[in-house]
């Protein structure tokens, strides 16, 4: 369930790391998750939460960060888990939560719905859910890759499970969606046996493709095209 951006970050996060593959989306989820932090308090649920990357964002905001994943996902590294469990169904009772958050899960949920009615569930009143939508990635984990959202989906979906969104923070454009179609495909020829002699022509490659779409990106902003949409939305009494 940990998704896209546990497979970006390979389990440590860098705003910086531009010569490592998929940097171009990787540091853009920590500046949205860097401005939804204010909204974090008390204990906090990483549903899906891989190998907690994104943890220290939150050091100081929140009493404790709990995360659950399955116990089969490939994105688990050393990370110690409070539960293995589905999205769906958390091993929790009503109201123990002041936070949820919830990173590229989404797209693998048949019935996405259904998490955001979970996390309802298990938050207190009042309580934040941290809830990233993908609009604009490429097709991935197949064959359990099965959505993509608006904003207007988004908004539709939280209202229909009791939540009212507070905050909608776009994350990447266009030129990131390009960009990161280009060194999926770099990727692809560095590996096996040959990659001894391609590892250091496509770090060059990924770095200038990288710096290249993020110009674009900051340059042609466009907040009906991007990768996804961080979403700080409340629940409702």
């Amino acid at each position: 369930m940990s998704g896209l951006w546990r497979r970006v970050s390979g389990g440590a996060t860098g705003k910086w790391s531009f010569w490592k593959f998929n940097w171009l989306a990787n540091h853009k989820i920590i500046r949205a998750l860097e401005q939804a932090r204010p909204h974090a308090k008390g204990e906090l649920l990483d549903m899906g939460c891989g190998a907690k990357p994104f943890a220290p964002i939150f050091e100081g905001q929140v009493t404790r960060y709990w995360g659950t994943d399955l116990s089969q996902s490939q994105y688990l590294g050393g990370a110690r888990l409070d539960a293995f469990a589905k999205a769906e169904q958390q091993p929790f009772r009503a109201g123990s939560f002041d936070t949820v958050v919830g990173l590229s899960m989404l797209t693998y949920l048949p019935e996405p719905v259904r998490m955001i009615e979970e996390a309802h569930r298990v938050l207190r009143p009042g309580g934040v859910l941290i809830l990233e939508f993908t609009q604009m990635v490429p097709l991935h984990d197949e064959p359990w890759d099965f959505f993509r959202f608006t904003r207007y989906g988004a908004k539709h979906l939280l209202e229909q499970a009791g939540f009212t969104p507070v905050e909608y923070i776009p994350i990447g454009g266009i030129w990131s969606r390009v960009g990161l179609s280009t060194i999926a495909g770099l990727n692809r020829i560095n590996r096996g046996p040959t990659r001894v002699l391609t590892e250091i022509p496509v770090r060059l490659l990924y770095m200038g493709v990288q710096l290249v779409c993020e110009g674009l990106d900051r340059l042609f902003a466009d907040p009906r095209e991007v990768l996804s949409h961080l979403v700080v939305a409340r629940r409702n009494p």
